[in-house]
């Protein structure tokens, strides 16, 4: 047990009690060398007194006493003072009275007398060693309960601040992602601006190939590079010369035909620095592989991306169809007959099957109009990329409309002198956004 310090040691008190002056002095003499305060009382009544004025952690009691006997007092200290260590000192008859005494558990321990100084100085030692032990667990668990209440504060204190970082991480992570889709469309927006590269064509291939691959029930982040693959599957023609890409691929030149292919290597070294876009950029790369390990660079199925073998269905569809392929343009069911020839050789018959077998899965999106600026509310959710008559992005697919936002797009179709196209997510009103 921990020693207290020299300022904040304990006196421990002593009172001792009987009815003859020369026991008194006798107990004084005992107990002289002890660290304590020792307590004299001649009476059960002046104990009592000195009880009520003095904390006392040891009552030793002359058991024989005029008008209160030692049983009596002792009594009384167990029932107020019950922390109090009890001793009777008792003569040879007295000891039946003090056995029952003891085992009703009035009194902690009797000396009989005449008694041995020793013995009556280990009994004190007992009794404070007792009151000590009893304070000092009283005191741990005072400690513990302090202790439990500070884990408590601080378990509830870390609770809290776990969940502000969670919230200021998804902050930053929505803000991230945010800053990359803007930087996306950006990247977009520079291939449309080129007069010499179809937007539309672009788009067409994106919403196409987002359709084979959700048909497919493919994750939800592959769908996501493919769409966007889609979208920039032309990158590469910003690094060839407009004669190589301007004609349907047919009537190129055989040179011509591979500076066109050439695109995926110059699409690779443009998206080269941005290491988030490594599985966009190998999609695109690798996306005039045939099948069957008869394309640019003879690889086979297991070793050309999925998403890949599925951007080039979408794009040979809308080839076809646009005549950007062989120079006449075709109904959606022809160019399905003539893909259809090339099925497991040129194009992965598992992605080429959900085309074939569906009409709806090649219905172009740009012309499916649903409202027009002035009829959206705050709250809509833009359901599709809305486009201006370049195929410049203007706002991204999930965008939920404001107020703000709604009155731009009134103002810009007043400015092109006719209505945009816009489909929103059907019966979904979210809280709208704050204006920046």
């Amino acid at each position: 047990m921990t020693e207290p310090s020299a300022e904040n040691k304990v006196t421990y008190t002593v009172l001792f009690v009987d009815d003859e002056p020369n026991i008194l002095r006798a107990i004084k003499r005992a107990l002289f060398t002890m660290d304590i305060t020792l307590l004299l009382a001649e009476s059960g009544a002046k104990a009592l007194e000195l009880l009520e004025k003095n904390e006392v952690h040891v009552v030793i009691s002359d058991m024989k006493m005029p008008q209160m006997s030692g049983a009596e007092l002792l009594e009384q200290v167990a029932i107020k003072y019950p922390e109090t260590f009890r001793v009777v000192l008792t003569g040879y008859a007295d000891i039946e009275s003090t056995i029952k005494a003891v085992n009703q558990g009035k009194i902690h321990r009797y000396l009989q007398k005449p008694w041995d100084n020793q013995e009556l100085v280990a009994a004190v030692e007992e009794g404070l060693e007792r009151v000590k032990l009893k304070a000092e667990n009283e005191r741990l668990q005072k400690l513990t309960r302090l202790q439990n209440k500070k884990l408590k504060d601080v378990n509830s204190s870390l609770e809290q601040m776990v969940h502000k970082r969670t919230r200021q991480i998804k902050a930053a992570l929505n803000k991230i992602e945010k800053h990359n889709l803007a930087m996306e469309q950006v990247l977009f927006n520079v291939i449309s601006i080129n007069p010499h590269i179809n937007g539309k064509f672009a788009i067409e291939v994106s919403e196409l190939a987002t359709k084979l691959a959700r048909t497919a029930k493919l994750e939800k982040d592959e769908i996501k590079q493919i769409r966007y693959a889609g979208l920039i599957c032309e990158l590469g023609l910003l690094g060839l010369e407009t004669e190589d890409f301007l004609g349907p691929f047919a009537k190129l030149k055989y040179q011509q035909q591979q500076n066109y292919l050439s695109q995926t290597k110059q699409a690779a070294l443009i998206l080269a620095p941005a290491h988030e876009l490594h599985a966009v950029s190998d999609i695109i790369e690798f996306q005039f592989e045939h099948y069957n390990g008869s394309g640019l660079n003879k690889k086979v199925a297991k070793e050309i991306p999925v998403g890949s073998r599925i951007i080039a269905i979408a794009r040979d569809f809308w080839r076809l169809v646009t005549g950007r392929m062989t120079g006449a343009e075709m109904s959606p069911r022809d160019a399905k007959i003539e893909m259809k020839k090339h099925r497991n050789t040129r194009y992965d018959a598992e992605f080429l099957d959900l085309l074939l077998a569906s009409d709806d899965i090649s219905t172009s999106k740009l012309l499916h109009a649903s409202l027009k600026a002035s009829q959206l509310k705050s709250g809509m959710v833009l359901s599709q990329n809305l486009y201006n008559d370049s195929h410049i992005l203007i706002l991204p697919e999930g965008h939920v409309f404001s107020e703000a936002t709604i009155q731009k797009l009134i103002k810009f179709e007043k400015e092109r002198g006719k209505a945009f196209s816009i489909q929103v997510e059907p019966e979904e009103v979210v809280d709208s956004p704050e204006d920046s």
